[in-house]
């Protein structure tokens, strides 16, 4: 009965103190917030005591593994947010050539104000030998009030979609879906206006055999964490989460940079021992419970952040208001540490401050070690084995060195009887070496390694969620729809592009190395461009009241940095555009937009909403440089770095440094479009590739 009874009696006291961390974990904080300098001689009163201490305030180390590790636990059970694609088939096996597919989509936000959009596309994969890439053969997108709208909202965060595609022929494809969600009270689709504050991809891959009885095969290429799986798992599984052996060194790592910050304290002034440290020790673990609270509490608030958290349209702007706290924790630590450092090692503030810098740097660096092991793994391999003989010598040669020293101590001389010695240990040192490799050497391998035929790569370019077509373009300069599909310009044979990169074209051949496609307008608006006596003509022409925007990409070459110049001459409306591309890919392109009107303007195009997708106006201008009427313009594009800049005539109109997007490299191209009028009729005369100056 006793021991039942002591049994209720630790339980009432753990319950207890767990209930008074509730209080003392705050009071705490706010304390050391408010007043760093109360830390240490805290610390050094409750040491002292005998019994109870740290009653008043929560232990520095209670305190550091509950604002720590706890957020670090708890991280592994937070939701995961994405689209999962799937279809019947994969599990099924079915020779039936249309397919349904279905995904499921787990949004961060779960406002009942906002809408759902999917945007769907059936890409062929092309071998590359053939030069003529993949080729995206089906777009649907589905919205609310679209003229196709399957999509079910499971809850308010959770939305499915479905989609039906006949195969016809044969070969690679790959299905994707881009899950995206908008706020209806900003968004017209109907006008292409509004902001996108999610946006998810997924991709299946199909295999359509060539004979009929053959079943389809569907693999996964790239899925998001099951939704239906990614729920919070409770009480328990936090719970079993802590229990686990990973947590316990989690724990322990946690307490070393406390730990090396008390070691610079005492380093030098003071024996280094168990209890010379502990009240150090304790110290930084009340200083980095702050901190550590900060960083975690930045993490989770840019995990669950969307863009329409605040009342501006700015990420940037919210990511800094996410992350100054855990800047302002920053400096406060800086503070707390150089008073610290000051006051144990006497310093005056530069070298104490000094002293702290050099501290988190040797702890960022380790850190940052750690945070790449899984990259360097094979490196630090490597280097210990390599660096293995070294420190071997090294300890003979201290060995050696350290047997010298204490003969001279003792005033005795080297005979001949000690070289002789040592010697006799060298060639016993070296037998015993001989005999270890020859009994546990590795075996030497057979010369004659057999022939293996290399088994051949496939061609699996991701199309994943490239140029996806949803209703969703912000500042766009004609009413833009997504990017759809490029059509590769019919020829008979694709020859063989010439190695130089550089070059002048003046349009004497056909465009076997161009690929076309529509942002927006209608296909029927577009006089195919055929080369005529050194001239590309480019024409658009009035189709109901759509505007139309048309490309030509050459996918021949990939620059970096390129100068793109146009020699153009205007036959039709002073409204004709004329545009110029550079670094193209399926994320996006950077592009200069010139219209007969003497308006001018650089855009950042965005395909697949890494940032805000669509085009995004960066720079505009007007410029008396560009002849307007029936004349004859240089354009020139130049993509150098970060720079993007335009000139007309040889006049430099427009510049700007991308801190946008990011772009590195990709093709180049050209556009016509009309913000006002048709028909376009416009004439290339020469287009000139050259490295920028």
């Amino acid at each position: 009965m006793k021991s039942i009874f002591s049994f209720f009696l630790d339980i009432e006291k753990l319950i207890y103190k767990i209930l008074m961390w509730f209080i003392l974990v705050p009071k705490t904080l706010v304390k050391i917030t408010l007043n760093p300098a109360w830390a240490p001689g805290y610390v050094k009163d409750e040491l002292e005591k005998d019994q109870t201490p740290f009653d008043e305030y929560i232990s520095p180390i209670i305190l550091l593994l509950v604002v720590a590790l706890i957020p670090a636990v708890a991280f592994n059970l937070l939701p995961t947010f994405g689209a999962s694609i799937s279809s019947p088939a994969e599990t099924q096996p079915t020779t039936d050539r249309v397919l349904s597919f279905e995904v499921r989509t787990d949004f961060r936000s779960s406002s009942s104000d906002m809408k759902y959009f999917h945007t769907w596309t059936v890409t062929r994969v092309v071998s590359a030998s053939t030069g003529n890439g993949n080729q995206v053969v089906k777009t649907e997108v589905h919205y609310p009030q679209g003229p196709v709208n399957f999509i079910e909202e499971i809850d308010d965060n959770t939305v499915k979609d479905k989609f039906l595609y006949t195969f016809q022929d044969p070969g690679e494809y790959l299905v994707a879906v881009s899950a995206g969600k908008y706020d209806p009270r900003k968004f017209d689709p109907a006008s292409q206006q509004g902001i996108v504050t999610e946006f998810y991809p997924s991709t299946l891959r199909v295999i359509v055999p060539v004979k009929l009885e053959d079943p389809i095969v569907i693999s996964n290429e790239e899925r998001t964490k099951d939704t239906e799986s990614a729920s919070p798992e409770g009480i328990e599984s936090f719970t079993a989460s802590v229990q686990r052996e990973n947590t316990l060194f989690l724990a322990i790592a946690l307490m070393l940079p406390p730990l090396f910050f008390a070691l610079a304290t005492k380093l030098l002034i003071t024996t280094i021992g168990e209890d010379t440290l502990k009240e150090s020790f304790y110290t930084q673990c009340y200083y980095f419970s702050p901190l550590s609270l900060a960083i975690w509490a930045s993490y989770y608030a840019r995990y669950f952040f969307t863009s329409d958290a605040y009342f501006f349209a700015s990420n940037n702007i919210a990511i800094q208001i996410i992350w100054l706290p855990t800047l302002l924790a920053a400096l406060w630590f800086v503070r707390a540490e150089v008073k610290t450092i000051e006051d144990a090692r006497g310093l005056n503030g530069i070298r104490s401050l000094t002293v702290t810098l050099l501290c988190i740097a040797v702890m960022l660096f380790a850190a940052s070690g750690i945070f790449q092991f899984a990259t360097l793994q094979d490196d630090v391999r490597l280097l210990a084995i390599r660096i293995y003989p070294i420190l071997a010598a090294a300890m003979i040669a201290g060995f050696g060195l350290a047997w010298y020293r204490r003969r001279r101590s003792r005033n005795e001389f080297m005979k001949p009887g000690h070289f002789v010695g040592i010697a006799v240990n060298a060639v016993v040192l070296i037998a015993l070496l001989g005999f270890v490799s020859a009994r546990f050497g590795a075996q030497s391998q057979s010369n004659a390694v057999p022939s293996t035929e290399a088994p051949q790569a496939t061609s699996t370019e991701l199309a994943g969620a490239t140029e996806p077509s949803i209703p969703a373009v912000t500042a766009n300069p004609s009413t833009q729809t997504a990017l759809p599909e490029a059509t590769t310009t019919e020829s008979a044979e694709s020859p063989t592009p010439t190695p130089n990169p550089y070059y002048v074209d003046e349009f004497n051949t056909d465009l076997t190395t161009w690929s076309t496609f529509m942002t927006s307008g209608d296909s029927r608006m577009v006089i195919p461009p055929v080369v005529d006596r050194g001239v590309l003509p480019l024409q658009l022409l009035q189709v109901d009241d759509r505007v139309g925007q048309y490309y030509l990409i050459n996918d021949a070459f990939s620059y970096s940095d390129v100068k793109v110049e146009a020699v153009v001459t205007n036959r039709g409306n002073n409204s004709n555009g004329v545009g110029l591309i550079c670094r193209y890919s399926n994320v996006g392109w950077y592009e200069v937009q010139v219209s007969n009107s003497q308006r001018f303007a650089i855009y950042v195009v965005d395909s697949i909403g890494l940032v805000s997708q669509g085009y995004n106006e960066v720079f505009t201008g007007e410029s008396s440089a560009i002849r307007s009427g029936p004349s004859t313009n240089v354009y020139t594009l130049t993509c150098k770095g970060k720079t993007i800049s335009l000139s007309v005539n040889g006049e430099l109109v427009g510049e700007f440094e991308d801190t946008y997007l990011g772009l590195t490299d990709g093709k180049i191209g050209l556009s016509i479009w009309s913000p006002q009028t048709l028909p376009v009729i416009v004439d290339i005369e020469t287009l000139t590739v050259s490295a920028p100056e």
